[in-house]
């Protein structure tokens, strides 16, 4: 049992390590043996948990997207509006990446990974339920919410990456949470009083000429 405790303790340090190392510079610039020496471990230490650099990347892509759905799903109060639930669940996932800015860009880059695709699916779908609580979006077709949730999600990265010095996550939440809701209400309002023979916004044929 101590055993097993100091292999997930280790594990741990090197998956610390390397989050951090990939939150400061490109992926082709981390090095292995910077990543050993963050963690205080030897290289072979190292390549017995990560063969290989790949390897060690998508284990910290991919507990980044368990990190962000625990933060999502402690934000969510079940009696609450959307508005609120959406507040505390964009602040918590804002605060969990405050240290780490960088590394939420590196979440966009494993599409073609499975397991990726699927942890990131489990965050769009508890959001996507979250919005679709929200009246405003009555207003929009399944795939025009989906687009809406990527939106949303879009928005974080935005903020984390040129956030400046005086921001704080709390009010950058309330930012992102109300830009978005205010938005949402204005394409509902946009489609309900929009005569049935004009095109409605990202519709395929409001393109000129068509």
């Amino acid at each position: 049992m101590k055993r097993q405790h100091k292999k997930e303790r280790k594990r741990a340090a090197i998956m610390q390590a390397a989050t951090a190392l990939f939150s400061e510079c490109d992926y082709h610039l981390a090095h292995m043996d910077d990543v050993a020496a963050r963690a205080h471990v030897g290289k072979g230490t190292l390549y017995r948990y990560f063969p290989t650099k790949d390897e060690l990347y998508f284990a910290t892509v991919l507990d980044a997207w368990d990190h962000i759905h625990s933060e999502l799903v402690e934000g969510v109060g079940a009696d609450d509006p959307p508005a609120e639930n959406l507040y505390r669940m964009t602040a918590r996932v804002l605060t969990f990446f405050w240290p780490r800015r960088h590394f939420i860009a590196l979440l966009r880059d494993s599409m073609e990974n499975p397991e990726w695709r699927g942890r990131r699916e489990v965050v769009v779908r508890l959001v996507e339920n979250e919005l679709r609580r929200e009246p405003a979006a009555r207003a929009l077709a399944p795939a025009d919410l989906r687009i809406a949730v990527e939106l949303f999600l879009g928005m974080y990265r935005a903020a984390l990456l040129y956030r400046d010095d005086a921001s704080r996550p709390e009010i950058l939440a309330r930012q992102i949470v109300t830009l978005f809701l205010e938005g949402m209400h204005g394409f509902g309002a946009h489609a309900e009083t929009t005569p049935p023979d004009r095109p409605r916004i990202g519709s395929t044929n409001a393109v000129d000429g068509d």
